[in-house]
């Protein structure tokens, strides 16, 4: 009786046992029930290489972290993926849905576990209004400052004046315009803009309406930058899963699923995503004998171009100026070249944005003299000059300036001569004495 007894205790003790183990493992990371990749460093600081974007010093190792998700720029793309550390480096060529883990051994005692993810971050699709209807149209105006704008709807309120802004990361709203629209800010997000890096409030879930496209999540933060006429800025990240039309011929938004067939006529460039959202393109920039080439920025929220003040100093802006006055400027104004296209006395602005390769942005001002189509799936982005190609350019601030400046001289030198010329004498006889007739 007693063995039977102890028999019965034993086969219970073992389920147990084997229960507790079983869960144990289960939380265990899932890097620790597989052989993973390991990459050392004694830096915490790693250089990522996403498909064609560089992203030098990008990545922070967190060893608290497990994992740390990389989640990539263009997930529905097949690319290579390498994180390169001060020590090590390692690739993975990633397909969309899938993940890759491995380790970063940190001065050879942290464990850093770390994860390429081929996923879209915080996606947010919309609903369409009308089944069955492809592509979604959206007309647009375009402002006097040349930006893009659209109408919509905010939790049920009508809005107008809604800015796209393809330079911008999130969707933003206008300090001024919150008390048009009920919101629930429950959370504090970091905003970078013009205004700095500022902790600003946030409302995470709203619904957006613009056309037939709903988006029933959308995450919006409060600036205090924007102009008094502007209520909301949207960007891509509302169709970083889609291919984005802006048709500035028929004024159009478009979006489709698959790439249109009239991009068989329009010139096919390599587009990166910064974030998975910010388009940047490859450019050529000539100023004077100088030529620098590298990725630029596409941004419609901006009404110029914006060139690095290190590249063009103001004695050379002066100078640019003087020369358009008489016609000798096409020697000096910049040039840029997209592809095969090539243009200069663009307007444009200058900031200073550091001194190591090009640094640009493009502003609508030169953009919206092109049809665009942005195939945000594979990273390409289609061009094709349109009706406004020949359409005249802002001017710079130094236009005016320059010219006031001249004018300014011109009278002044004008009332020199004059004066001169009034103190001459009157015509003397021979002996020195004045002649009345």
């Amino acid at each position: 009786m007693m063995r039977c007894v102890s028999a019965i205790k034993e086969m219970t003790v073992v389920p147990h046992f084997m229960i507790a183990v079983l869960f144990l493992l289960l939380r265990l990371p899932l890097f620790a029930q597989h052989a993973v990749p390991l990459v050392k460093a004694t830096s915490k600081t790693v250089t990522i290489r996403d498909g064609n974007h560089l992203k030098t010093g990008y990545w922070a190792v967190l060893p608290e972290k497990k994992p740390d998700c990389y989640f990539v720029e263009l997930p529905q793309k097949a690319h290579p993926v390498t994180f390169i550390t001060d020590q090590d480096s390692i690739s993975f060529d990633v397909v969309y849905g899938n993940d890759y883990d491995f380790i970063i051994l940190l001065n050879g005692k942290d464990s850093c576990y770390t994860r390429i993810s081929a996923r879209y971050n915080n996606l947010n699709t919309f609903i369409r209004g009308r089944a069955g209807i492809r592509p979604d149209t959206i007309p647009f105006t375009l402002g006097d400052n040349r930006k893009i704008y659209v109408q919509a709807k905010l939790n049920g309120a009508t809005i107008r004046n809604i800015q796209l802004d393809m330079g911008a990361g999130g969707t933003v709203i206008n300090k001024a315009s919150v008390g048009k629209v009920k919101m629930n800010f429950d959370q504090k997000v970091t905003l970078a803009n013009s205004d700095g890096v500022n902790l600003v409030s946030s409302a995470s879930k709203n619904v957006l309406q613009i056309g037939k496209l709903v988006w029933d999540s959308v995450s919006i933060a409060v600036a205090g930058n924007m102009k008094e006429n502007e209520d909301l800025i949207i960007g891509n990240s509302l169709f970083k899963d889609k291919i984005l039309e802006i048709n500035y011929n028929n004024r159009l938004l478009v979006v489709h699923d698959t790439l249109p067939p009239q991009v068989a006529a329009y010139s096919r460039h390599d587009l990166i995503l910064d974030g998975g959202t910010i388009p940047y393109i490859v450019v050529s920039l000539t100023i004077r004998n100088k030529t620098q080439t590298g990725w630029v920025m596409f941004d419609t929220g901006a009404r110029t171009s914006i060139l690095n003040s290190e590249d063009v100093s103001m004695p050379l802006r002066i100078m640019t100026e003087l020369a358009d006055m008489i016609g000798l400027d096409d020697a000096i104004v910049p040039k840029l070249r997209i592809g095969n296209y090539q243009l200069s006395g663009f307007e444009y602005k200058t900031r200073q944005m550091g001194t190591a390769g090009l640094n640009m942005i493009l502003g609508n001002d030169l953009l919206r003299r092109f049809n665009l189509v942005f195939d945000n799936k594979n990273g390409y982005l289609y061009m094709q000059p349109n009706v406004l190609t020949n359409a005249p350019y802002g001017k710079r601030d130094e236009y005016y300036v320059v010219r006031g400046v001249v004018a300014v001289f011109l009278i002044i030198a004008f009332i020199v001569i004059f004066k001169k010329v009034r103190k001459k004498p009157g015509r003397m006889g021979e002996t020195g004495s004045r002649i009345f007739m």
